[in-house]
């Protein structure tokens, strides 16, 4: 046997090889998953800065915020970012500004939300303003920046009046038709875009010493919401919390996502320790022992999948000096690079 002969063989059968394989080894590459942290499903409630100010004042906590959404975003190690306006700071419409300002306010405002992965903007703010106005802009910012993912609504359910009964009855900040229209808005911006709420305990238990009805009922909205965001407005009754999901899953619609809300900041709590302060009002950080409570929860509701999201309020907590603020920062360092199996 000629060894020249059998080397020549011998590369050719390793070339050929190598030419069948590659296909193979490239369709692998193409169909492995990348790893899905806790991390990519934490967001930040953000507003325009110190936005919270006369709510911390109450408190005693003066001087202000000074840390923007991005900021807080960084600091945390949250990627997502909700954009959540007030009455006070709403900036004006695109069509106005255009006029004469080089950049318009909400364009500013989205430059400096490039670097987060994913981003909602506020069509209904805080306290119910806002509402199908706000859309178009929210669309135009959302064709020009890919790293929009959808809308918000914050305090749906808005101005409270007891009823004949004593039942309290609140106002929708839309109409169905509203968010009919609003969906079909979205559709423009030519990818997929979702709607997400809040929803506090008061406004689906209907044992809750609060509860807040709305007509129509707010189970008939509920279907066109891709994620409502589950808040415990008085901290106290974060003790019932999981009590509080099993009661929103039972009414749901099956196709809609629940996320959990995560207050650092309780904002009609009484500080038993400031009650003999003169100048104190209301309102007190949320204990660490139910921060751990809420947070463990979290957690666990997100490796199970009972719950999508976590979002995390706010960025006016985070530079004034209360226990929670660092709390949390640190439960993000934990647990933030843990898997979920998705």
């Amino acid at each position: 046997m000629n060894p020249e002969n059998t080397l020549m063989k011998a590369k050719s059968f390793i070339a050929f090889s190598l030419l069948l394989l590659a296909p193979l080894a490239a369709h692998a590459q193409q169909t492995v998953s990348p790893t899905i942290t806790v991390r990519d499903h934490l967001w930040l409630f953000g507003y325009p800065t110190d936005g919270d100010a006369g709510y911390l004042e109450n408190a005693g906590y003066r001087g202000g915020s000074r840390m923007t959404p991005v900021e807080g975003a960084h600091w945390l190690g949250v990627p997502n970012l909700l954009f959540i306006t007030q009455n006070h700071n709403r900036p004006k419409a695109m069509w106005f500004e255009s006029k004469w300002k080089a950049k318009t306010t909400m364009d500013q405002w989205a430059i400096s939300f490039e670097s987060m992965k994913g981003v909602n903007w506020a069509a209904v703010g805080s306290s119910g303003g806002g509402g199908l106005k706000t859309v178009p802009d929210i669309v135009t910012l959302a064709k020009a920046y890919p790293n929009f993912t959808g809308i918000y609504l914050d305090d749906f359910i808005n101005d409270p009046t007891k009823r004949a009964d004593g039942t309290l009855i609140g106002k929708p900040a839309m109409s169905l038709a509203d968010l009919k229209s609003m969906r079909d808005q979205l559709a423009k911006v030519g990818r997929p875009m979702e709607i997400w709420t809040t929803i506090y305990t008061r406004e689906f238990d209907r044992q809750h010493k609060e509860f807040t009805d709305c007509e129509p009922p707010l189970t008939e909205f509920m279907k066109d919401f891709d994620v409502l965001v589950l808040w415990t407005w008085q901290s106290d009754e974060l003790r019932d919390l999981e009590q509080s999901l099993a009661k929103l899953e039972a009414v749901k619609p099956k196709t809609t996502r629940i996320a959990l809300g995560i207050y650092l900041w309780d904002y009609t709590g009484v500080d038993e320790a400031k009650k003999a302060d003169p100048t104190y009002r209301w309102g007190k950080p949320v204990p660490l022992d139910l921060m751990e409570h809420q947070c463990s929860l979290g957690l666990k509701w997100l490796k199970e999948g009972r719950v999508c999201d976590l979002v995390i309020l706010g960025n006016s907590h985070l530079d004034i000096g209360i226990p929670s603020a660092p709390w949390m920062r640190e439960w993000v360092k934990k647990h933030g690079d843990e898997k979920l199996n998705r």
